[in-house]
């Protein structure tokens, strides 16, 4: 059996600690946002349709009854994401008998915040990291942005083989709800959430974790306007359009058979499928388009209702998923996408 150069040596997910069910989230988003009562059910019903039962967030909801700045949001995200950030890394690390000072890259990634110095020298002191770490921030990206972080730690390791490349993802979604009314933000709302995920690599894989085989990534010039997540006076204003699980769904097959031709492979040699639960209508229309079963597409449903759309973090939660639920086999394969502006598909391909 082939082995690739670059394994998963950890692999971890965190929340923030305050759960939310959908229904209670509806109920206080609707009261805030209007006294209309028929508008009110209007977007009860999204928030039903959209696959979610519960999230997390950092923020009560009570953070919905008032129109928030910038800054006042951004200042909760710093003092929020470090110390989800930090528990995420060392949960993970010693979950696998692993520290923070083995780690000789280090990749950060968010859209939900910023600040400079940013996540990596906040978490590199907390952590105890080594001083020649070489870091990267990775900001801006949107729900496919952990790929990036894993291309480049997989790439490092592959030219290093004897070093160790951590990656966090951390997203804080919800303190961006906006205070309006329009059907875009309803369902962002309805939708987006807050966690965390962090990925050690190095030239092996820990028992139940993948190595990785490939990379692959396609964008659309032409629908720039489809999905944005653009900064205000009030936040990031986060937009969707109806029209992105059509387009996603177009492209889904001859991106798949490309990648997968390249590695001499076929939709029937993949076992296990991991799609970016941007919705349950953006997982549903790649399903349909790539003939997959219910059972594959199982884990992105699951993680979408426990969890919500937490941005990059996502497709790590549901790749932890498929490894805790289904198993997987040594020699079976599993293909990971995820979606986001451009618009933009990223994947990759890992075996066990």
């Amino acid at each position: 059996m082939t082995r690739y150069p670059v394994g998963m040596m950890a692999l971890h997910t965190d929340t923030p600690d305050l759960c939310v069910t959908q229904e209670d989230l509806a109920e206080q988003f609707a009261i805030a946002m209007t006294d209309n009562p028929r508008r009110q059910q209007a977007m009860k019903r999204i928030f039903n349709r959209t696959g979610v039962r519960q999230r997390h967030m950092s923020a009560s909801p009570m953070w919905l009854a008032t129109e928030r700045t910038t800054q006042e949001r951004n200042d909760v995200y710093m003092e929020q994401a470090v110390p989800l950030g930090e528990r995420t890394i060392r949960d993970g690390l010693r979950a696998y008998g692993l520290s923070a000072e083995q780690a000789n890259e280090f990749y950060a990634v968010s859209c939900t915040g910023l600040s400079i110095p940013g996540l990596d020298l906040h978490l590199a002191g907390r952590l105890g990291m080594r001083h020649d770490l070489r870091r990267t921030c990775i900001l801006g990206m949107g729900c496919y942005g952990s790929f990036p972080a894993l291309r480049r730690a997989h790439d490092a390791v592959k030219a290093r083989p004897d070093e160790r490349a951590l990656m966090l993802s951390v997203e804080l979604c919800s303190l961006h709800v906006q205070h309006n009314e329009t059907t875009e933000n309803v369902v962002s709302t309805g939708l987006f959430a807050d966690g965390a995920g962090m990925v050690m690599l190095g030239e092996t894989a820990a028992p139940g974790l993948p190595y990785i085989v490939d990379f692959e990534v396609y964008s659309n010039y032409q629908t720039l306007d489809k999905m944005s997540f653009e900064l205000s006076d009030t936040g990031f204003i986060m937009y969707l359009s109806g029209y992105v699980p059509d387009i996603l769904a177009a492209h889904a097959t001859e991106f798949v058979d490309t990648f997968l031709g390249k590695h001499n492979l076929t939709r029937a040699d993949v076992a296990h499928w991991g799609i970016h639960p941007g919705s349950t209508k953006i997982v549903d229309y790649i399903q349909q388009e790539l003939g997959l079963a219910d059972e594959q597409v199982a884990p992105s449903h699951a993680v979408l209702a426990e969890n919500g759309n937490m941005s990059s973090a996502t497709i790590l939660f549901v790749l932890e998923r498929i490894c805790r639920d289904r198993t997987p086999q040594p020699g079976e394969y599993a293909m990971l996408m995820a979606f986001g502006p451009g618009l933009t598909v990223e994947a990759m391909l890992v075996r066990w």
